[in-house]
């Protein structure tokens, strides 16, 4: 029962990022502020992986560059959606997407590993594209709903949260940048 705290914590913080005003700099705050509950909330000590790594575990190297071709291969390949953005607002978008990688891959996703690795991949998945709705309508929700399936799955094959954040990262910067 130990996981209801962290997965309480990552909810409320998935609703406050829902609802969180647009491209602002209260957006920002709100992000940063689920990040930092994410850095910090305790994870239930009965998730697999939380204290060593198990054989299973892929090169953390590895895990993340096959996120980032992924990413890479899909802004190759997709029409630009947004206008370019400052160099600032590029570094601010890195930093947005490893706090909210904090939130869902580390808080979330390690509440709900207790149940296994599929339903803490999809869930954490399935909340992060809903939380995106707000601010890119459901049309976008099959893709951020991939995106959050290759987070789950370099969470679960690197055994830590940090491939997802490089990733995450890296794909706001190639979305903001380029």
């Amino acid at each position: 029962m130990d996981f209801l705290l962290p997965l309480l914590a990552g909810l409320l913080g998935s609703a406050a990022l829902a609802l969180r005003p647009p491209a602002t700099l209260a957006s920002v705050a709100i992000t940063l502020a689920t990040g930092a509950v994410g850095a910090v909330a305790p994870l239930p000590r009965t998730a697999p992986g939380r204290d060593e790594r198990t054989e299973r575990s892929l090169p953390w190297l590895a895990v993340t560059a096959v996120g980032l071709a992924a990413f890479a291969a899909a802004r190759v390949l997709q029409h630009p959606l947004a206008p370019r953005m400052a160099p600032v607002l590029v570094a601010t978008t890195a930093v947005v997407g490893v706090a909210e990688e904090l939130l869902f891959r580390r808080l979330l996703y390690g509440a709900l590993a207790v149940f296994g690795a599929a339903v803490a991949i999809a869930g954490s998945a399935v909340v992060f594209a809903a939380v995106h709705i707000p601010a890119y309508g459901a049309a976008a929700f099959p893709v951020d709903l991939a995106a959050g399936l290759l987070f789950g799955w370099q969470r679960w094959a690197s055994e830590t949260w940090t491939a997802s954040a490089v990733t995450h990262a890296a794909a706001n910067i190639l979305q903001a940048a380029w």
